[in-house]
Order: C-alpha cells, then structure tokens, then sequence
C-alpha cells in the first residue's frame, strides 16, 4: 500500500470559532479576486504561520478593509506580497512597505503569479514534511482563470506527496481526492456545510465508490462528458470515497459560521 492508500480528511477543523492542535505548517496564499466572506478569511489568518499575496491579491487584501473594518487593516499584514508586480497597486505597494512587508518580483512569464507564489511558499518547507496550504480564490470569475487554478493545484500536489491544498471560494470549499481511499469528516455535526456536495473528475477518467451520500455508487465509472456525480447531497456525518485516479471534492459552506464580523478581531 502507498502512503496516499488511506486519508482523512476533517475540513471543519479550520472553521471552527477556536483553533484546534496544528498538524503540520499552514500557510495561506491570497489570490487577486475579490475577498466576500470576512469571517472566514479571519478564521484561516488565525490558523495560519506564513500569509502571501499573489501580486494583486494584496489589492483585495488592502481593499477589504474599508468602512467599518478600516481600523483593522494594520492588524493583517502579509508576510509577503510576490509575483510580475502588474497588477500591485502603488498605493498598496506604499502601504505595506512602509509596515515592512516583504515585497518580491518574478519576471518569468511562462508561469502564472499562482505558481510564483506556490514556488516561493515551497522555498521555505522542507520538501520531506506534510504541508497544507490554505488559497483564497474564485472559480465564480473568467473561466479559464477557474480552470487555471484547479490546475495548478493537482500539478503543485502532484509534484509533492506531503502538500494538501484547500481552495476556500466564495461560498464553497474544495480539495483533492488522490488516495485510493478517502474519509471525509466533520460534514453534518459542524454545520459548517450544507449538504450540496460534488465529486468531479476534473483531473481524467475515475473509477469511484461512494457511501454516506444521497446517492452513492459502487465501481462506477466517472469522466467530463460521460457521467459525473454533481448536485449530490450528504447524508451522513463521515463520507467515504475510494477513487482509482484524483477527483475534486466541492462541498457547499454554511451562510454562517462564526461571531459578526464588527466583533471579529485578530
């Protein structure tokens, strides 16, 4: 048996009001799309020991905090703000250097301010140890900008075994399936998730076996253009997956999940 054979996975650990134990280095990559939900946002800073913008990623950081959060904006400095810089306003270029946030370029244009950032984060782990990232992004925008994304997330933990990324959308979080088997926790008791879940073979053809959804299937079949199980609903706290190649696993976040945002403080 490899050492992707089995995997659990608990996605209400990092929602939850009060930080659990950390199992491994978390780092969060802020992408350059807008930043909708305040309190989930806080709650991954909070869980999180290395924080960088991709390139206008620090605009919509700067950005969120307007109006009523405004006085909150010096407490969420970046770690570090990289990528071609094209997209870095001047003013938030300003902003942060003056706080000493560490601003950095790459000029190569055969890869996208995502894989810059994901370089960069790499840099500093050692390769041999679990890692998990946390990216702030949209799949709701441009369509290959989607597709782009999701498909630098199954190159970067392909390239690495120990790497796990969690996409955290505007209303959904996502991550991918590549152990022959899968245990997906926390699902129904959090109440952190509705129940409008999704297994979609993004990444090729997959051979998947399902229980604790409404509508499990046993050695079925499943590929883009033939038959996928989206729209599926969870039925019970704990889904178990087994799949023959990645898919991506999509569930729906609850509307609310913490205190308001006007009491939520660093």
């Amino acid at each position: 048996m490899s050492a992707l054979a089995t995997r659990v996975f608990d996605p209400s650990l990092f929602l939850q009001p009060s930080p659990g134990d950390k199992v491994a280095p978390v780092d969060l990559l802020i992408l350059n799309q807008p930043i909708t939900d305040f309190v989930v946002f806080a709650q991954l800073w909070k869980r999180t020991d290395y924080r960088i913008c991709a390139d206008g990623g620090a605009n919509r950081l700067f950005d969120m905090f307007e109006g009523a959060l405004g006085e909150q904006r010096g407490d969420y400095l970046p770690s570090s703000i990289h990528g071609d810089l094209d997209s870095l306003r001047d003013d938030v270029r300003a902003y942060y250097m003056d706080r000493g946030v560490e601003i950095s370029q790459d000029h190569d244009q055969y890869s996208t301010d995502f894989a810059k950032t994901m370089h960069k984060i790499s840099s500093r782990r050692s390769p041999s140890s679990s890692r998990i990232i946390f990216i702030l992004g949209s799949l709701a925008g441009r369509v290959d900008q989607g597709l782009g994304l999701l498909h630098e997330m199954i190159r970067e933990e392909t390239h690495d075994i120990n790497l796990q990324t969690w996409l955290f959308s505007e209303s959904n979080l996502s991550f991918i399936l590549k152990s022959n088997h899968n245990f997906v926790r926390g699902l129904l008791a959090s109440k952190l998730f509705t129940e409008n879940v999704g297994l979609v073979p993004v990444y090729g053809p997959a051979t998947i076996t399902t229980s604790g959804l409404e509508w499990d299937v046993d050695n079925w079949a499943t590929q883009m253009g033939h038959q996928v199980s989206t729209s599926n609903h969870v039925k019970a706290d704990e889904v178990h997956i087994q799949t023959d190649a990645p898919i991506l696993f999509t569930i729906e976040r609850a509307a609310s999940i913490a205190t308001p945002v006007a009491k939520r403080r660093q």
